[in-house]
């Protein structure tokens, strides 16, 4: 395996100034970073002799570590192919001053890791058995105090925009951005009436199902079409009742303004917290409506009422059933048995998806004669492994390097032994240094060795840890078979990722492992 060197580079949002659309400070540049980086390991020649893989988060904040180029480091770490990471400065590697003392105090001494920060003038191995002090912890709760601190004056800022009534984050169907002016929006000539069509479709009574089957009938495109988002979906894009009823609930379309209906509970957080609507930023009279207060009023009057009672989530076991044409979850409906079937033939009616239908009875019947078949072939393949010798390659791997390292040892006792035969003038001194050269050598290969048996004992292990894990599943498959039916039927859910059903009442089985370990001999 070859061990490198990580050069990590790192620039955020944060670090460009959104009204000139430049950097702040030039230091901060991706290229800036790397020359310096390059320029510090050609002073030391410890460093340069070692090849570089650069990761670049360019556009990534430092207040959390979710970074695609850093989580491919940190990867690349524990594997042992990374041996020193080097970074401009502690900021570059991370903001968040507890995560980053973790790394630098526990994580990367217990890997082996050297982390260097040339900006910082630190080094982990000028710290070995000791902590960088406190002085690089001052700096990273520094880091992190910044973050926090911009944090809140860009917070304060988009506060002040709100309460203006000026739009802060995306312009809502049927709107656009107004033209050479921030912040400010007009009705889209080209959504605004399909806007409208929804509104007026409600008030006349229509369900929220049967207007996103109009708009499907009239090839309409869906509001993420019309904006060209791709987000990689299995299914083709079409109106559903949710997208009309987002429409219909929008109380923007009245000319009214509404921000501030969610919010970060920490900086950079992921996942935002919903606010109440008391807490919402309204401003009346903001820009051009699409439709009236009364209109607005008068078809959310019309919708149904859902009378709300608290979330009660049944068995969701059963939820890995999806359409093969449109790649929806098939939806759940009840009668003298339960049924499965796909939403699409609500919205579209020229759908192969209208066909798809299986009670769960007859569903369950075909899928769990298919994990019964698995399960026998387990078994088989269980008692076929039982039967065969059992060798033990990391046993003989680890004799083999015993058997090295004890040579290893005694090469101190041949040095000296060599230096007193030299000392009593059995030899002069021009053969003194050439049988010593020829230790080293001998010394130098049986390391070589070593460390060669000891990748191969770490990579048997791996092997011998994932063969271990099939071989308990492959015994535990004569445990399921002998459980009841019923049991067993509930059971197999566990192994299963999703079930593709077709018309004609054929399905395909995706099991969320394989249940035949091909591999196994």
């Amino acid at each position: 395996m070859m061990r490198c060197i990580a050069a990590y580079l790192r620039l955020s949002q944060d670090d460009v100034d959104i009204g000139s659309n430049s950097l702040k400070d030039e230091s901060d540049s991706i290229h800036s970073q790397r020359l310096l980086i390059q320029q510090y390991r050609k002073e030391h020649t410890d460093l340069s002799s070692l090849p570089v893989i650069e990761f670049v988060d360019d556009g990534y904040t430092g207040t959390n570590f979710d970074r695609p180029e850093f989580q491919r480091m940190i990867e690349k770490v524990r594997s042992g192919e990374v041996v020193c990471i080097i970074v401009k400065d502690l900021s570059r590697f991370g903001r968040n001053y507890l995560e980053v003392g973790d790394y630098l105090e526990h994580i990367f001494p217990f890997l082996g890791v050297r982390f260097i920060s040339v900006n910082d003038h630190y080094d982990s191995k000028s710290f070995m058995g000791t902590t960088g002090g406190i002085d690089v912890a001052f700096r990273n709760l520094i880091y992190q105090r910044y973050s926090q601190d911009l944090s809140e004056k860009v917070k304060s800022a988009m506060h002040l925009k709100m309460s203006k009534g000026q739009y802060v984050t995306h312009c809502p169907y049927g709107y656009k951005k107004k033209q050479g002016v921030k912040h400010e929006m007009i009705p889209d000539p080209v959504t605004a009436p399909i806007v409208r069509e929804i509104f007026e479709a409600a008030i006349g009574g229509k369900k929220s199902t049967e207007i996103a089957a109009m708009l499907n009938a009239k090839q309409i495109p869906t509001p993420m079409e019309y904006k060209k988002v791709n987000r990689k979906m299995h299914s083709d894009a079409m109106w559903s009742h949710q997208a009309v009823l987002r429409i219909i609930k929008e109380y923007k379309y009245t000319g009214a303004m509404v921000n501030f209906k969610c919010e970060n509970e920490t900086i950079r957080a992921s996942v935002q917290r919903k606010c109440r609507p008391e807490e919402w930023v309204v401003v009346e009279n903001r820009h051009e409506a699409i439709v009236t207060h009364e209109e607005y009023e008068a078809a959310n009057a019309k919708l149904r009422k859902v009378n709300y009672k608290g979330a009660k989530r049944g068995d969701l076991s059963d939820r890995v059933y999806y359409c093969a044409y449109c790649g929806r979850r098939l939806r759940k409906t009840f009668g003298n048995d339960e049924y499965y079937s796909c939403s699409t033939k609500l919205y579209r009616t020229d759908s192969l998806c209208c066909q798809v239908r299986w009670s769960r009875t007859e569903i369950e019947e075909v899928v769990l004669e298919a994990y019964k078949a698995q399960l026998m072939l387990m078994k088989e393949r269980y008692k076929k492994l039982k039967s065969q010798p059992q060798s033990n390659p990391l046993e003989d791997c680890r004799n083999a390097g015993k058997s090295i390292q004890k040579k290893l040892d005694g090469f101190a006792s041949k040095n000296l032994t060599l230096y007193e035969q030299y000392r009593d003038g059995k030899f002069d001194k021009e053969v003194f240094l050439k049988k010593k050269n020829q230790l080293l050598q001998q010394k130098e290969e049986l390391q070589a060795q070593l460390a060669k048996l000891q990748e191969q004992e770490e990579e048997i292990s791996r092997q011998q840890n994932g063969e271990e894990r099939k071989t308990q599943a492959l015994k535990a498959s004569e445990d399921m078979l002998a459980k009841e039916e019923g049991e067993m039927r509930i059971q197999m859910y566990d192994a299963i990722e999703k079930v593709i059903v077709y018309v004609g009442k054929e399905i395909d089985i995706h099991w969320k492992f394989d249940l035949s370990f091909e591999n196994v001999p």
